[in-house]
């Protein structure tokens, strides 16, 4: 990795993108005024879109997702790599996002994570096509789309479970530069529907009652015993229904998130879920002296797969490595679900990385950032593409083609 550094072009390129700063920053802030929630990602991929092909990209596409593409062609038989940025955020369209700026700091929902990924992309294509710089193999640069939330990786999974010769994947969605998260957390979210024919609360009293149902089915919930390794949780995060505090309501549903490291804890647990469920709406309809009945309706909202792979693999200590050269100091993290999450589960080599800058208060209004030594973080990506696909008469790719 060292002889990287030793290496004219890439040097060059490395300088560009600190030159490049404030172009950057600039097409940050005009992107942060896109609005941007997961399934409304359009505007934003013709934003993309457009940059990609002013750089100079090839096959610059944009999928039947909104997934925006466009590649940088390798000089010989190397590894294809995907560098990537999610386009979403998981703030509502109607979302103020107007930036404020405050000294050195810049204030917009959904600045950082993951508007300023994106831009990172620009600069580092932008920095190869400048200095002439070409791998060994293949850069696609992608932009996807609904990363956050319910969004369940539909831009990832939409890429990889289509054919595609993607040989490594690197995301950048992490607020520390440094950062490199290389386990892949998974989620089974699902919306649970509890109904009832309802009533008056006085008149009709002795209906089975949905609410009342549901509250059962939390308190099991709330009991449930996970592991502390590998890291599981659970969480009921959104309940709804009812029209008045004299009626008895005909439906109302809640939002569970499950999580884990493993598998088996994710599927044990959906399975628990599902058990309170059933025996919710058992006890609810023995209470009562009644033909009518609640019922319930499970619907999965989500599934993000676990998957991990070794801490010293390839991928990682090349990461690693590309921010030690500049003087970055390298985090292993984990417990997080990130686009990688879907290669990592099929056995491709995928990490996530760190943005450049400093930032805050990630997924509230108040999201901050700073634009302090911001390059470093597009700098380091670039050290890490090049080593994983390879550069002529500088380093052999260090990631093998599938």
């Amino acid at each position: 990795m060292q002889s990287l550094l030793k290496n004219e072009t890439v040097t060059k390129a490395l300088q560009f993108i600190k030159e490049d700063d404030l172009r950057t920053l600039r097409e940050l802030l005009e992107l942060c005024e896109i609005p941007a929630p997961s399934h409304n990602e359009e505007k934003r991929a013709y934003y993309v879109k457009n940059k990609f092909e002013e750089i100079g990209l090839e096959n610059v596409i944009i999928d039947e997702v909104y997934n925006v593409m466009g590649t940088i062609s390798g000089t010989g038989n190397g590894p294809v790599i995907m560098l990537a940025a999610h386009t979403d955020t998981v703030f509502p369209i109607e979302t103020n996002v107007k930036v404020r700026k405050e000294g050195n700091v810049y204030y917009c929902p959904g600045i950082n994570d993951d508007t300023r990924g994106v831009a990172e992309l620009f600069t580092i294509a932008r920095a190869m096509k400048t200095s002439g710089l070409r791998a060994q193999g293949d850069i696609i640069f992608c932009a996807n789309v609904c990363e956050e939330g319910l969004g369940d990786l539909k831009g990832a999974k939409y890429i990889f479970e289509n054919p595609n010769s993607i040989d490594a994947f690197v995301s950048i969605d992490n607020p520390v530069t440094g950062g490199i998260v290389y386990t892949a957390t998974g989620s089974h979210r699902y919306k649970v529907t509890f109904r009832g024919c309802g009533g008056h609360s006085f008149a009709d009293f002795g209906l089975p009652n949905p609410i009342h149902a549901m509250g059962r089915a939390i308190n099991t919930i709330s009991q449930f015993q996970v592991p502390k390794l590998p890291k599981t949780t659970f969480n009921v995060g959104v309940i709804e229904g009812g029209t008045s505090v004299n009626t008895i309501s005909a439906s109302a549903s809640m939002l569970v998130d499950i999580r884990s490291d493993s598998t088996e804890e994710l599927n044990r647990l959906s399975r628990e879920m599902k058990e309170a469920v059933d025996q919710a709406v058992k006890h609810e309809n023995e209470k009562w002296e009644s033909t009518e009945k609640v019922t319930s309706e499970i619907v999965m909202k989500g599934n993000r797969p676990a998957g991990t792979q070794p801490s010293d693999c390839v991928i990682v200590k090349t990461a690693w490595e590309a921010a030690n050269l500049l003087g970055i100091e390298p985090e292993l993290r984990d417990e997080s679900s990130t686009d990688a999450n879907i290669p990592i589960s099929m056995g491709i080599p995928a990490i996530t990385v760190g943005r450049g800058g400093k930032e805050g208060k990630v997924h509230t209004i108040h999201e901050w950032f700073e634009p302090v030594n911001a390059y470093l973080g597009p700098q380091r990506d670039l050290l890490l593409i090049l080593g994983l696909a390879g550069l002529d008469d500088c380093i052999e790719h260090q990631i093998d083609k599938r």
